[in-house]
């Protein structure tokens, strides 16, 4: 698995509060910081399955591994996962997918590659909704 986070912070917006966001919902990721056409750009490298394992946590406390499940089936593709997060809601420390338009803000984007049906188990929980508290294999 190989992935990377990557956000644009906003004249309007302060680079602390933005990679505060990101940690909120990804944890203790290093992010680098560049320009690019003007805007500065905050990024993250994802090297292992367990770097997304706020972001599971995260789908469990909120009861959201079924929606997260089914968006993730819909978008992904051969080899490759990439969806948007909100940003007010990453600093808040909820998760809400970035919807295109949604917020002028833009997205705390991540694109993950590698064994997509794996990745999307290990954040959702494998076959579909289980209790919290049923961390047992199943037989």
């Amino acid at each position: 698995m190989e992935g990377t986070v990557r956000t644009a912070v906003n004249p309007t917006e302060s680079r602390e509060k933005v990679a505060e966001a990101v940690r909120n919902v990804l944890g203790d990721i290093e992010l680098e910081q560049s320009e690019r056409g003007g805007l500065v750009v905050l990024e993250g490298r994802l090297d292992r399955i367990e770097d997304l394992a706020p972001l599971r946590d995260a789908f469990a406390r909120m009861r959201i591994r079924d929606a997260a499940r089914s968006l993730f089936t819909r978008i992904a593709e051969e080899g490759l996962l990439s969806f948007g997060l909100n940003k007010q809601a990453a600093y808040a420390g909820r998760v809400s997918f970035y919807s295109s338009g949604e917020s002028s803000l833009g997205p705390i984007q991540v694109t993950i590659s590698g064994e997509v049906d794996a990745l999307i188990d290990y954040l959702c929980g494998k076959g579909g909704s289980r209790p919290l508290w049923d961390h047992a294999p199943r037989t």
